[in-house]
């Protein structure tokens, strides 16, 4: 199937070449931008991921409770503690994206088609830091990376002399995911909320004082690298407008939607990770290549 995938994506681009001197003819080129890139900011920034631990015993309760650690500790949280005073944090939201494309297109009367390669990488966001009595014990970074090579069809209206919108659906082939490495000890603001309401196994000065594991409690996660890459057909469409120039070259602005996903699984490298999830070396996790970006651009005609 993945061969398979290949060869499509081979035709599509060999059957641009052939192309290259038909009437009405351009060379795109063009930048943009893509937020929530991977569908994670909901995450990032309020959910975070839960571990899948639990106390052996509260004394306090008389029974074992669900723990509230953190494997992924969510930007509203920390703001919470450094808005208190009790530490410090760099959040910087969601991750937002570059997109960086090259197209050709050949228009008929009414209609067009085009084909191109598209990256989508992060250029901001997905950083997330903290630091408890001086030491940093959260150090979350996101990455992503996406190449598309959509296929379009569509048709175009001219608006007065030198404008025109259109519209196109389509396919497209993609490569790519997303991944988060990292320490993160999310044990810390556990015990910090049991240590300010005095309730649970440890105290806050305890762990700073390299408290006794619990069965149960989730160990510090060092040195994770987590990357999930995926590939396959997917769908798309876009609006647009465009001006042509006394050049006979174009300028235009597109808002694009890629839809594109699937289940991917990966290694994970800190015991901290694995006793966390029981996930017994590995993890699973849906990865969300969809998305909408605006996109600018030059059509150089040929």
């Amino acid at each position: 199937m993945r061969n398979a995938r290949k060869l499509l994506a081979l035709a599509v681009v060999s059957f641009a070449a052939t192309s290259v001197h038909a009437e009405g003819s351009y060379l795109g080129l063009g930048l943009g931008l893509q937020f929530d890139l991977g569908g994670l900011g909901e995450t990032i920034t309020k959910d975070g991921l839960d571990t899948s631990k639990y106390d052996s015993f509260n004394p306090v309760a008389g029974a074992s409770l669900p723990q509230v650690q953190k494997l992924i500790v969510p930007e509203n949280t920390l703001d919470v503690y450094s808005k208190s005073g009790l530490m410090t944090a760099k959040q910087r939201g969601p991750m937002t994206g570059g997109v960086f494309t090259v197209f050709w297109e050949n228009e008929g009367k009414d209609s067009f088609w085009r084909v191109g390669v598209d990256y989508t990488t992060k250029i901001m966001g997905g950083h997330t830091e903290a630091t408890f009595a001086g030491a940093r014990w959260l150090n979350q970074i996101w990455s992503y990376q996406n190449l598309q090579i959509p296929l379009y069809y569509g048709i175009k209206a001219g608006v007065g002399e030198s404008a025109s919108v259109y519209g196109a659906l389509g396919v497209h082939y993609y490569r790519g995911g997303w991944g988060i490495e990292g320490d993160d000890n999310g044990q810390i603001p556990y015990e910090i909320s049991r240590g300010l309401f005095n309730v649970g196994p440890h105290a806050t000065t305890n762990i700073l004082q390299g408290a006794t594991y619990i069965p149960g409690d989730a160990l510090p996660v060092v040195g994770e690298k987590i990357k999930f890459d995926i590939s396959g057909i997917g769908f798309n469409f876009m609006i647009g407008v465009e001006r042509k120039l006394q050049s006979g070259n174009k300028m235009y602005f597109e808002i694009e939607h890629m839809i594109a996903g699937k289940v991917d699984n990966s290694p994970v490298k800190s015991v901290g990770t694995i006793v966390s999830l029981a996930s017994l070396g590995n993890i699973s996790y849906p990865v969300n290549l969809s998305g909408t970006r605006y996109k600018f651009g030059y059509k150089i005609a040929m």
